[in-house]
């Protein structure tokens, strides 16, 4: 039985991956006590290329800081869904449905999420990382709420308590989007 989860969070630079992946494995590991590992792959761009984080979350030993048979993979961008629609096996492919239009001959479970929108309404587009984060928590179950919301309050320590409050805002809107696509599945 696999008793550690594998997650690929990808699109393309500038739209904070690299910072998604990073507060999961920090929650998980700091906040949760759990093992974490993180690798990422950017291009030398810093917008607009592909970009990508791989996290892994374990209860054991991690043996390799890669993802190899993945659980969930994010696509937030129509490149990073290029890259691994029909590729990845059994793993969920939850793709940003404002920018990604889905192929639907592809292998695989696919749900797509209004990632972008939703991050608007919220008020600041710039939160779709924090969103995404969320519904990867739901998703996966990697870290707790509590746990996920203490690595943005320390990410975002020495901000307004306006800035802290809509990422957890953010968090919460997308754990509440990935539970309803959990129960779905």
């Amino acid at each position: 039985m696999k008793t550690q989860k594998e997650i690929t969070i990808s699109g393309v630079g500038g739209q904070g991956m690299i910072l998604c992946g990073t507060l999961i494995a920090e929650a998980a590991a700091v906040h949760e006590h759990k093992r974490a590992t993180l690798s990422s792959e950017y291009g030398v761009e810093t917008r607009g290329t592909f970009a990508k984080s791989d996290v892994i979350v374990s209860d054991e030993e991690i043996f390799f800081p890669d993802v190899t048979e993945p659980d969930l993979v994010v696509c937030l961008h129509p490149a990073a869904y290029a890259r691994y629609a029909g590729k990845i096996g059994d793993a969920l492919l939850l793709y940003n449905s404002d920018e990604v239009t889905p192929d639907e001959s592809a292998a695989g479970p696919q749900k797509g999420l209004a990632i972008t929108h939703m991050a608007k309404e919220l008020g600041n587009p710039q939160t779709a990382n924090i969103l995404t984060m969320g519904a990867i928590a739901a998703l996966t179950q990697v870290v707790t709420p509590e746990g996920a919301k203490e690595a943005i309050r320390k990410f975002f320590k020495g901000k307004s308590d306006k800035v802290i409050a809509l990422n957890e805002k953010a968090f919460d809107l997308g754990y509440e989007k990935g539970i309803e696509l959990r129960e779905e599945r």
